[in-house]
């Protein structure tokens, strides 16, 4: 929902259709303190920051010589995402620059998309020695050494997601030998007394986590410290950006949006000093969220055989798996 129509909902609430009791930036503030308290209430704001990119730069580590005719190779996406549209990644492609048979440098033409850790190669008929370093734009990964991981620190694309800030990670799966599993997150009183005994010596892929600090202050603690850049996936939960206009994305997906005004009103009350209108709001929003939560997260069956289908993940065929129910 766009910032006016949220203005236009919670000044009938007010019952000042036309806007002369109440600041039009009063009332846009107490609308961004709604959307950050659903999104908090609701944690309907999980996302997961990305693994994988787009390539955004190229850097010449060796102009090599004698180069007349020289092309670029970019390897093929390394790690597609599996999101729609392009699920198995966009191929990325470069063309090399070149000054007196040297390459000085490279330039790119498609940044593509899906790539982890991709290579490229500089071919020519007679030219030989040049060499080029790739970087893919942010991805949350591990740094070799790195043991503190700041929430505010990890990009969640605010001007396209809509999402500001994260302010509690749910779970951190690492990728490792192309396998993904999550760590067990331990308090940080655990952590600190029984887990990091070596300061900084021993360097492996993590196993274990814990978290340090709370809201978009937290940090996550990650041990064995990385030996080496690991792909790290969070389960998060985040702040919306806040509303300046018409235009700026909104993050809070419907039904959400219903309850924002209520809230809104509910605070512009308060300033006011009409407690009984604003505690009649509060109950309002109060049963909208009660509601829309119920109508959210029904409940539902994990499984309808009334066991854990291990033989899918494992890789057992199909007629294996019925084979199993059946006997």
């Amino acid at each position: 929902m766009a910032l006016n129509a949220y203005l236009a909902q919670v000044q009938r609430l007010l019952h000042n259709p036309t806007g002369t009791l109440y600041n039009t930036a009063d009332l846009t503030n107490y609308i961004n303190l709604a959307r950050r308290e659903i999104a908090m209430r609701t944690q309907c704001l999980r996302f997961l920051p990305a693994i994988d990119g787009p390539v955004t730069a190229i850097s010449v580590t060796a102009a090599g010589s004698g180069y007349t005719a020289p092309t670029a190779t970019i390897t093929a996406p390394d790690f597609p995402s599996g999101n729609p549209v392009v699920p198995n990644g966009v191929q990325a492609t470069a063309v090399p620059i070149l000054a007196s048979g040297t390459i000085a440098s490279v330039s790119i033409t498609s940044g593509g998309s899906g790539y982890f850790q991709p290579q490229i190669v500089i071919n020519d008929p007679a030219g030989t020695g040049a060499t080029a370093s790739v970087t893919v734009g942010d991805i949350n990964i591990t740094n070799q050494g790195q043991e503190i991981y700041p929430f505010a620190d990890i990009e969640t694309f605010p001007n396209l997601t809509g999402v500001q800030s994260i302010f509690d990670v749910l779970s951190v799966s690492i990728i490792y030998a192309n396998y993904r599993y999550s760590l067990p997150k331990y308090s940080f009183t655990t952590y600190q007394s029984s887990i990091r005994q070596y300061p900084f010596q021993y360097q492996y892929v993590p196993t274990v986590c814990a978290q340090l600090g709370q809201g978009t202050a937290g940090n996550l603690f990650l041990y064995p410290i990385p030996s080496q850049a690991y792909q790290m996936e969070w389960d998060c939960y985040g702040l919306p950006v806040p509303l300046v206009t018409d235009v700026t994305i909104e993050a809070i997906p419907d039904p959400w949006p219903d309850c924002v005004p209520y809230f809104a009103a509910y605070l512009a009350y308060l300033t006011a000093q009409r407690k009984a209108d604003a505690d009649g709001m509060k109950a309002i929003y109060d049963d909208f969220v009660h509601r829309y939560s119920a109508y959210s997260n029904m409940g539902r069956a994990s499984n309808p055989y009334g066991r854990f289908l291990w033989p899918i993940v494992a890789g057992l065929s199909a007629a294996s798996m019925l084979h199993g129910l059946l006997c």
